[in-house]
């Protein structure tokens, strides 16, 4: 859908900036005229635009305008950009000062900023701390029992003890307040305090002043009074939505590695690559709605008119900047907006932390004096900065400064109101109007997350696109089962990974780390677990397990791209070390899985496996199971060729169609087919080798396939070339062609791994039957290597569970026993190929992805693209490992000198 924005800015343009939104608002047709894309196109990026200040707000609203095509000019009155996202340097240590920890359940849209720009982050710590009195008074942290009573006191205190006993019952009280408001236009609720909440349900006053306060005030940056006068729903919605209410299993929270300034700095990289005008030290004094656009004007009284703007500032910033353009409406909304103001000191004196260590936390509560909040916050433990002799610590209004303080500010921060809850709902109302927007945090809870959304949403409706924010994850704590399967999956990574980096971000936050993570140059793989039952299907699955996961959606890659191939590539090499050390994967089978809690899901694998064995019957079943799901959806991932096996490129630049053609001149040349040959081909696919063989050798040509979608298909491209006369297609099974016909030439291209470890002997005992005297056999063929053959047969994988149902890749070996118990026929040459293979998996992939919408329109769900996905990365990692090879066999009998006697001859076969 073509965004197109609001009408009601047209008023505000005249002349050319008329013409402009006339154009952007204009309904299109739902079949567009031609050009007219275009045009809407064009008129867009002749729009300029104004962005006043560039905290998060500003810089995201910038960032979408300028990546939508926009000229965007953003004003900054400091000499950096990042509001609150401030890093500074102190004593060769870089701390952040402002923005400082986020979670991935409240945070989903910053983190999916954070992706975007490929951000590191790391776990941080949240734990608070109440140190009253200069710990004469009450002292008390979050960290554990030890923390609890760090006053060996408190154990018997029964004021403490049952302030800890309505913790507890505060979750349920406001759990059943909340969900007792009806209606989001209640603004009975909405101007309910939140001291009035405690005081109607009895609360005493330790918990007010030993608990809440202490945690709101920290919270909000703001004095006890402001927190009793706020919006009880407003306060209450925050603690529920960021599990402030839960005593335990609340969400791990999260800092940037490389401090904030590194998300700061790559946002200023795109936005320079997109001509984006930054004015740092540049004041925005004033902002006039004119008759010819918007007016800016800044402190060195230059002026500049915009076809649009945003302001980013503070709600009072915004209403000084509009002066008596104000609208009644504008001063009415973002009047109600009101901010609490605290000094801030950077300093490492120890005294303004809590007397008992025992209690040091991340926050530390000190006390509110009537100018607000006094709060340390012990960076070392935010930001892990580990041990710096000295901890660095930032006091919030101290009542007696710091001594050597390193540096001090000033900042503020959105008081949640009753008031504010009102004119939050009212603010659509003046977006937009005069062709002027208003962001930033207020128009939240006031913190990095709420800031990022409204300058989404601002620049989405300039754009007159809809926004829609990512919702808050849903978390809850893991069941014990989940919690088990947990530890026996985390306790198996950390033995089995030496060889790479694994990361596992889980959907709380807490980040799990497995294997090498100082080796830069080692294979890495980030994982997003959407859902613990993630751990419980490994658990009980294993690799097929894994599999499960990831076609259900509990996990995805953070890399999209490689991260499901870096992940199974990591897999591979650690169980190939394993390997070398010890000799357990030769004796895997299905009921010696990799991990034992898995020995049911893998003997009711195997047993699905031992069910599609490859009778006559099963044959035709399992091989419709695939090759029968739509010769649509093959024909969007395949080339021209239609061919569905491993292609042999010569170039790293050479056309899918080219290699796949390689690949089959090399398998006639290999063959040595004459036009006087008659040919047969065990499994035919789509008729590609039928169509090149009778097109270069004009030979006679039989093919057999056990797919009627396939008969169809290649019957009628036989018939398009006018081939019929040359080509036969019979829908028959190998070992019922009947054997009175003799043929010179057999070949067969990746139809050897659905015939089954059974039934090799059966294959090699039909094809020497079928073939002529001197004939020749060439097979192309998956294989696997001899030491885990036998475990493999033994047991189920992904793909015989999921794509090819009966299947078995044979080792070299196996074939070579059962061509000699069954045969007379000898190999005379062997080429592997496979590693043509990862680049023939990845085209496939590309093609794929690249056609995902309408391969749901043939009717196949998105589990179903995840498991093809799963299914071409996972061939693709045995193929790039070298832990899969693709075998080209030629085989014939003994003494066949005219096809092999002459040495000059049969060495232009094989180069």
């Amino acid at each position: 859908m073509r965004c197109r924005p609001n009408a009601d800015t047209i008023s505000c343009l005249s002349g050319i900036n008329l013409l402009i939104a006339v154009k952007l608002t204009i309904p299109l047709p739902s079949t567009p005229l031609p050009g007219a894309s275009l045009l809407v196109d064009l008129c867009l990026r002749m729009t300029r635009v104004a962005v006043i200040g560039a905290g998060i707000a500003g810089l995201v609203a910038a960032r979408t305008l300028a990546l939508a095509g926009l000229e965007v000019v953003v004003y900054e009155k400091e000499d950096n950009v990042g509001g609150h996202a401030r890093t500074v340097q102190a004593d060769g240590v870089s701390l952040d000062l402002g923005f400082m920890v986020f979670n991935r359940v409240t945070y989903p849209n910053m983190l999916k900023l954070f992706d975007d720009l490929g951000v590191e982050i790391e776990e941080s710590d949240m734990s608070f701390s109440i140190s009253l009195d200069e710990g004469k008074g009450w002292e008390w942290s979050s960290n554990g029992l030890l923390g609890l009573f760090a006053q060996k006191k408190n154990l018997l205190n029964p004021y403490f003890l049952r302030m800890i006993k309505e913790i507890m019952k505060f979750q349920h009280d406001v759990v059943r307040y909340l969900d007792s408001i009806e209606t989001d236009d209640d603004d009975a609720y909405v101007k309910d305090t939140l001291e009035n909440f405690v005081k109607t349900r009895g609360y005493s006053n330790e918990f007010l002043q030993f608990y809440l306060v202490p945690m709101c005030a920290s919270i909000w940056s703001c004095s006890s009074q402001h927190v009793l006068q706020s919006s009880a729903v407003s306060i209450l919605t925050f603690c529920r939505n960021h599990h402030l209410l839960e005593v335990f299993g609340r969400p791990q929270w999260l800092t940037v590695k490389g401090r904030s300034q590194s998300y700061v700095t790559k946002v200023i990289e795109e936005l320079r690559a997109h001509g984006c005008d930054l004015r740092l030290n540049c004041t925005a004094t004033k902002v006039s709605s004119l008759h010819q656009g918007i007016q800016v004007e800044d402190a060195e009284g230059h002026t500049d008119v915009y076809d649009r703007c945003i302001i980013g500032a503070h709600a009072p910033d915004a209403l000084t900047l509009l002066g008596s353009d104000a609208t009644t409406e504008e001063h009415t909304i973002l009047g109600a907006f009101q901010y609490s103001y605290s000094d801030i000191y950077l300093h490492r004196d120890r005294k303004y932390m809590p007397k008992n260590t025992a209690a040091w936390s991340a926050w530390n509560f000190l006390g509110c004096e009537t100018s607000g909040v006094c709060l340390t916050y012990w960076l070392n433990k935010l930001q892990n900065l580990g041990d710096t002799g000295l901890p660095f610590l930032v006091t919030l209004n101290p009542s007696t400064p710091p001594q050597d303080s390193t540096l001090k500010w000033t900042t503020s921060h959105p008081i949640p109101s009753p008031a504010a809850a009102v004119a939050s709902r009212h603010l659509d109302s003046i977006q937009g109007r005069r062709g002027i927007w208003f962001c930033g945090a207020y128009q939240g809870y006031g913190f990095h997350e709420d800031g990022l959304k409204s300058g989404l949403s601002a620049a989405n409706d300039l754009l007159g696109c809809t926004f829609k924010p990512i919702k808050n994850v849903r978390h809850r704590s893991s069941t014990w089962p989940e919690y088990s399967a947990q530890l026996i999956v985390t306790s198996f990574l950390r033995q089995y990974i030496k060889i790479g980096s694994l990361q596992l971000e889980e959907a709380g936050g807490s980040i799990l780390r497995f294997g090498e993570q100082s080796n830069p140059s080692s294979v890495k793989s980030v994982l997003r677990i959407h859902h613990s039952s993630f751990y419980w299907k490994i658990a009980t699955r294993a690799d097929l397990g894994l599999a499960d996961a990831y076609i259900d959606g509990d996990f995805t890659c953070v890399d999209a791209e490689r991260g499901l191939l870096s992940l199974l590539l990591i897999l591979i090499n650690n169980r190939d070390e394993s390997n070398q050390t010890t000799q357990h994967s030769a004796k895997r089978s299905w009921w010696n899985p990799v991990l034992l809690t898995a020995v049911i899901g893998s003997a009711s694998s195997y047993l699905r496996h031992l069910s599609n064995r490859n009778t006559l019957t099963n044959a035709r079943r399992n091989i419709a199971a695939h090759y029968d799901l739509s010769n649509a959806l093959f024909a969007l991932f395949l080339d021209e060729t239609m061919t569905y096996s491993c292609a042999f490129f010569q170039s790293p630049t050479e056309s899918l169609e080219d290699a796949q053609l390689n690949k089959i001149r090399r398998m006639i040349d290999k063959a040595q087919i004459e036009q006087s040959h008659e040919v047969l081909e065990i499994g035919f696919g789509w008729g590609s080798m039928a169509l090149e063989i009778v097109r270069r050798t004009g030979c006679k040509y039989t093919g057999i396939t056990l797919s009627e979608e396939q008969l169809k298909f290649a019957q009628e491209r036989v018939k398009e070339a006018g081939l019929e006369d040359k080509i036969t297609f019979l829908l028959c099974d190998y070992r019922t062609l009947l054997g009175h016909k003799k043929f010179n030439r057999i070949v067969s291209c990746e139809m050897l791994e659905a015939v089954g470890h059974e039934h090799f002997q059966v294959f090699f005992r039909r094809c020497d039957h079928l073939l002529a005297k001197d004939g020749i056999v060439v097979v192309q063929v998956i294989t696997i290597p001899e030491e885990r053959y036998d475990a493999y047969r033994l047991s189920s994988d992904f793909i015989k569970e999921y794509i090819f149902p009966g299947g078995c890749l044979p080792s070299f070996s196996t074939l070579t026993a059962a061509m000699t118990a069954a045969s007379s026929l000898c190999v005379e040459h062997m080429e592997n190929i496979g590693i043509h293979y990862f680049h023939t998996l990845l085209e496939w992939r590309q093609r794929f992805n690249a056609n995902q919408s309408a391969i749901l329109q043939l009717g196949f769900s998105e589990k179903f693209l995840r498991m093809w996905e799963y299914y071409f990365v996972y061939c693709a990692a045995g193929f790039q490992s070298c832990t899969l090879g693709v075998a080209q066999i030629v085989f014939s009998r003994p003494g066949n000198v005219p096809a092999f006697g002459d040495a000059w001859r049969r060495r232009c076969f094989y180069e």
